[in-house]
């Protein structure tokens, strides 16, 4: 025998819960929105653990090997400000400590077969292409990305910082994207 629930109890629980996802959801893609910079290309291996890995760009420190310079400065100076930006906010990388992340700056830097080894060259351009890897001992990605940014007026920019930020949260995915798709349905 089949149960039903009174009509007036049903109307008075399912819009309210369906407004607050969306609501949620649009909230997050606005805010999504305002984020300098874009990510083109997300790649996660699926060695990828992301109970083990995605509180590492929260909990820190993390360590940035920088190729390529967008500036044109000195190479050490770019890889603090890397560092530096990349840390959370309780975290700080001292010489070489943290979860390596791999950075390449430059034009040709996501036509470089490797994530994990790459070199790069000096370049000024009005859009800064760069790809992050976080990877394992050898030369293969446990995950990757593509991305770049326009109209960074120099290294002490803070939408570049925040760019680096944002771009080191989306190296370390909270969810496989290879076995846990994403859902945007209400009813998920």
């Amino acid at each position: 025998m089949a149960v039903f629930k009174p009509l007036k109890e049903l109307s008075t629980m399912s819009p309210l819960t369906a407004i607050r996802r969306i609501t949620s959801l649009s909230a997050l893609a606005f805010l999504a929105g305002c984020a300098p910079g874009v990510i083109n290309y997300v790649h996660v291996d699926s060695s990828y653990d992301p109970t083990v890995y995605a509180h590492i760009p929260y909990t820190g420190p993390l360590y940035a090997d920088v190729s390529g310079n967008p500036f044109g400065i000195p190479q050490n100076d770019l890889q603090r400000l890397v560092n530096d930006a990349i840390q959370p906010s309780d975290a700080k990388s001292e010489t070489g400590q943290g979860v390596r992340v791999h950075i390449a700056f430059g034009p040709t830097a996501a036509d470089r077969g490797s994530a994990c080894s790459m070199g790069g060259t000096n370049t000024m351009s009005s859009s800064i292409n760069v790809v992050a890897a976080l990877c394992r001992g050898g030369s293969s990605a446990i995950t990757y990305l593509i991305g770049s940014v326009d109209d960074i007026r120099g290294p002490s920019d803070p939408r570049f910082e925040s760019f680096l930020r944002n771009m080191t949260v989306q190296l370390f995915p909270r969810v496989d994207p290879n076995r846990d798709p994403p859902c945007f349905l209400p009813s998920c």
